[in-house]
């Protein structure tokens, strides 16, 4: 599998901070790479296969990440690539089957307008 850091945006194509209204740089270093290794005798493994990799959002200060569910599904190893290039090892906190979250301000609208959500909440410490 590639390394997370195998490739980078052009600088042409990168967002400039003074183009935004919040703090662009504390956004984008909130985006971790998630390396996930699945036992060869998972029930997903044939399907979704047993090295996956994606992309996670830093949701707190305390190392909690929210990602999409399959990346982490049935994880036996979990590596989370953080923005200063730092990869430490992760686990798995939770995961939502049923999509049934506690919806926030605003969520039910997002549900009616067809926003589906069924992420799964990772974690690593700092």
């Amino acid at each position: 599998m590639p390394s997370v850091s195998d490739w980078k945006v052009p600088s042409s194509a990168q967002p400039k901070a003074e183009d935004y209204t919040y703090n662009l740089e504390r956004a984008l270093s909130s985006v971790v790479g998630l390396r996930a290794i699945v036992p060869a005798d998972a029930f997903t493994a044939d399907t979704l296969g047993t090295e996956r990799a994606g992309n996670g959002v830093l949701i707190r200060g305390n190392g909690l990440i929210l990602t999409i569910g399959y990346l982490i599904t049935e994880a036996e190893t979990l590596w989370i690539t953080l923005n200063d290039g730092r990869s430490v090892p992760g686990h798995v906190l939770g995961y939502d089957q049923e999509d049934r979250i506690r919806p926030r301000p605003g969520a039910r609208q997002a549900r009616r307008a067809g926003a589906r959500n069924r992420p799964i909440v990772g974690g690593f410490d700092r």
